[in-house]
Formats: C-alpha cells, structure tokens, sequence
C-alpha cells in the first residue's frame, strides 16, 4: 500500500490512506540483491536465466515494479521489486520452487486475482480496481 499512497486520490477509499498513516513503511527493497538471489535460485536449479531487465526495458518503454528473468526455452519469470513476489505466465514448477527456496513469495493465479476495491491507481486510462498481480507486477508506458 505503501507504494501508492502518494497517488491516491480522493476516489480512493480513505481507509487506504488511514492505513498508510498508521503503519510504518515496509523495509526499502534492495533490488540488486534480490535479483542476484532470483538469478543464483534459477542457476542452481538448472534453469540458465538470462540478465534481468526491467519492465521498461523489457516492454520497449515506460516502466513499471518489476524485473523479467528470462530462462530455458522461451521462459520468462517477473519478479517484483516491492517486495519479494515472483510469478510467471507458464506456472513452471521449477522456477516456482526455486524461487520460494530463496524466500521469495510465489504469486499464483488464485492469489494474483484478488481485486484490489476502493484504491484508485492509474491504470491506462481507468482507475478501476486492479488485481494483485497488476499492483504487484505494475507497468505503464
């Protein structure tokens, strides 16, 4: 929540904004040291991923909460840089345990899926509810 509650407006519920204000920010993600441990998981686990890029980078433009691993043949894994969450489109089991492994928090698609109500966040032109797997895995260009 923390990392869009500077953007909330008055549509969002203001309990969000409560929330903020009475809770101490999560700990600042050291992205670098997370990636390098999602990389060693993959290589350990046989995977061969490839350099992480950004969102950004991995749309082509504009940016975005989180880094794609790509691996194997054709794979590619997201992993969020507001946290510890990783998720991929293909639910490769490999890639899943290697990660949890390294203490990262698999987000599946029953968990991804979870409406977010009441939290207005800019989302290609609407400010409608979004996933958790939006929030988590955000990209906008």
């Amino acid at each position: 929540m923390h990392a869009y509650a500077p953007g909330c407006r008055t549509q969002s519920d203001p309990r969000w904004r409560v929330e903020v204000l009475a809770t101490e920010p999560p700990p600042r993600v050291d992205v670098d040291e997370q990636l390098r441990r999602a990389t060693a998981a993959l290589t350990a686990a046989g995977l061969a991923p490839r350099r992480p890029v950004s969102a950004g980078e991995h749309q082509h433009q504009g940016d975005g909460t989180y880094h794609v691993i790509a691996y194997g043949g054709g794979k590619e894994l997201m992993v969020s840089t507001l946290g510890r969450f990783a998720t991929d489109h293909d639910c490769d089991p490999v890639a899943r345990r290697a990660l949890e492994s390294a203490g990262f928090r698999w987000i599946d698609g029953a968990t991804g899926a979870i409406r977010v109500t009441d939290l207005c966040v800019y989302h290609f032109g609407d400010r409608a509810p979004l996933d958790v797997a939006t929030l988590l895995f955000y990209w906008q260009d």
